[in-house]
Order: C-alpha cells, then structure tokens, then sequence
C-alpha cells in the first residue's frame, strides 16, 4: 500500500448529509468523498484500519443509540481500529443534564428515561473496554476542525512508519 503526502477523507454513505462534514481540499488533503466506511462515519481513504471517527449529533441521538443493540457492534468494529474516535457536537454538560439537555418539546421530554449515569456508563465502556476515545467537542464547528486535525495527525504518523 502506498500513503501518499495528501490525504482523503471518506465520509460513510449513510452519514445524513445535512449533518455531516465535508473537508476541502488543501495543503495537506484532497478533499472528501462518500464511499461505504465499514467503522465510523469518517476514515482515510488507505488507512480504514487505522483510524475511525464515529460523529454524534446531538445528546438525542447519543443516547438513543446508547440503548439499542447495533451500538455494541458498533464499538467492536471500532475496537479493531488503531485510533477510533466518538467525537460529539455537544458539550459533557449535555450529557451530565441528560434528560433535561435534551432538545425535544418538554412534554417528550418527561417521557425520556435514559439516565445520565447511563450514557456516561455507556461512555466509559467505550473507553475502558473498546479503546476508544471520546471528545465533546461542544459545538459543531469545533467537532469539525477536531476531526481534520484527528486525521491529519493519523495520516502524518501512518506515513512516517512505513
């Protein structure tokens, strides 16, 4: 296998476009294409085994896959990766408030019964027994310009070992 001096972005084909992020091309990567990414929402294109990013949304989201099966196949596939990544676009307050950070009207609201010692059990079984590290990131944005540098430095390190 060849890693060439730029890299490329894959963006999984399921991500939700409306939420996703798109990387231009610049000094140092090509850009970004959709393509299927086996682990993640986001890896380099060559470098699928060594580094993932997994993107969550919202709390919403988060924690509704916190409770459903596919979740844990999730993080074993991820766990197969040498530098996998949950980064979320929300803050540790978002998680530590749950359900009352949640954004849905109040009357849903009331209804949720996820805690938030549940999802930061979820968390720490991701880190403790998967191996993968998790970032809140706090907003969107930030989520993004962590993800570019995430991969960047990936890419960097994969080129000076081989």
């Amino acid at each position: 296998m060849t890693i060439e001096n730029k890299f490329t972005v894959i963006r999984d084909t399921r991500e939700k476009p409306e939420f996703g992020w798109s990387f231009a091309a610049d000094a140092y990567c090509d850009g970004t294409i959709v393509d299927k990414v086996d682990a993640g929402d986001y890896t380099i294109q060559g470098l699928d085994d060594y580094v993932c990013i997994e993107r969550k949304h919202s709390i919403d989201e988060f924690a509704h896959n916190c409770i459903e099966k596919r979740w844990q196949k999730c993080m074993q596939r991820m766990s197969e990766i040498k530098h996998a990544y949950i980064l979320f676009e929300f803050g540790w307050n978002d998680v530590n408030t749950y359900p009352r950070s949640a954004r849905v009207p109040s009357h849903v609201r009331k209804k949720l019964r996820i805690p938030a010692a549940y999802i930061r059990k979820v968390i720490h079984t991701a880190r403790d027994d998967y191996n993968i590290h998790v970032i809140a990131c706090g907003d969107r944005y930030r989520a993004e310009q962590v993800a570019y540098r995430i991969l960047r430095k990936a890419h960097e390190l994969r080129c000076r070992t081989l």
